[in-house]
């Protein structure tokens, strides 16, 4: 079975596939982690007791403006960023009268420039599997909507504009765009100002079936989505999408026949805003 992660990597070529710089060359993807911003909770409570239950009721901070918050992040139109992703499951592949059970980890870095206006961005991605250290670098670009895609076997051109919208819903700024119209379940205060969302399952699943998903009739279940947004004197650093997931495919392999593959993992990615509004030029690969 450690084998697997090294095919799960080849799958995900597609699916994490990082893009190549305005210059056609793909930057080194350095494997750095991002720290979760250390914050002085600041929050007001009030509690009331009786002989049988203790309520607590957490207050908003006076001085945080939701629309404040939105107003700036509509205000970014291209943003680079720096991602890091763990990817843990457990893996169970049935056939032929036999089991077999693995437990798989992967990390996924990526690099990126993404720009609204445009509709265009590059990223640069690198999948590590923390079991035996098999690697692959991937690299996708994006112009106009239309996607190129670097696999083994070279570039793929996608015209859907489905492929490419999930790099704008699920970056960071995509994700705060559609998050901070509504009300975080809660705030934590202090230098960094930290909104958290308890993300309905349903909204989280195009994203995980991109991971998770091994064929088109892949059954994916997301539970326990959360979503962080980091903020600092108003503006946006960072954040962290997490959420927990399971599938169960019916495959028919040439080879090794008919199997039933489950996987049942998480998924636990940070974000780290590194430049904002910095126009830069994107072109199709060569």
């Amino acid at each position: 079975m450690r084998r697997y992660a090294f095919l799960l990597i080849v799958l995900l070529v597609i699916a994490t596939a990082g893009c190549l710089g305005g210059n056609g060359q793909a930057p080194t993807t350095t494997e750095g982690q991002i720290s979760t911003p250390t914050t002085t909770p600041n929050l007001e409570t009030t509690t009331s007791s009786s002989p049988t239950e203790t309520t607590t009721t957490t207050f908003t901070p006076p001085e945080l403006d939701l629309n404040g918050l939105l107003e700036n992040v509509l205000g970014i139109k291209q943003f680079t960023y720096l991602s890091n992703a763990t990817l843990n499951m457990t893996v169970t592949i049935e056939g032929n009268g036999t089991s077999q059970n693995d437990n798989v980890s992967l990390r996924i870095i990526e690099r990126g420039y993404i720009d609204f206006d445009s509709w265009s961005a590059w990223i640069n991605s690198t999948t590590l599997s923390l079991q035996d250290g098999a690697r692959t670098n991937a690299s996708r670009i994006v112009v106009n909507n239309v996607t190129y895609i670097q696999t083994p076997v070279g570039w793929v051109t996608s015209e859907d504009p489905t492929v490419s919208e999930v790099l704008w819903r699920y970056s960071v700024v995509g994700l705060a765009r559609e998050y901070l119209g509504e009300k975080p379940d809660s705030v934590e205060g202090g230098e960094v100002i930290r909104l958290t969302y308890l993300v309905p399952d349903y909204k989280l699943k195009p994203l995980a079936a991109l991971y998770f998903a091994v064929s088109e009739n892949t059954d994916v279940v997301v539970r326990d989505g959360k979503l962080e947004l980091w903020f600092r004197d108003g503006r946006l650093v960072g954040g962290r999408l997490s959420f927990s997931v399971s599938s169960t495919a019916e495959v028919d392999d040439p080879v090794l026949g008919k199997m039933t593959i489950t996987q049942a993992g998480t998924w636990d990615e940070t974000f780290k805003v590194t430049s904002i509004n910095e126009k830069r030029k994107v072109n199709p690969p060569t």
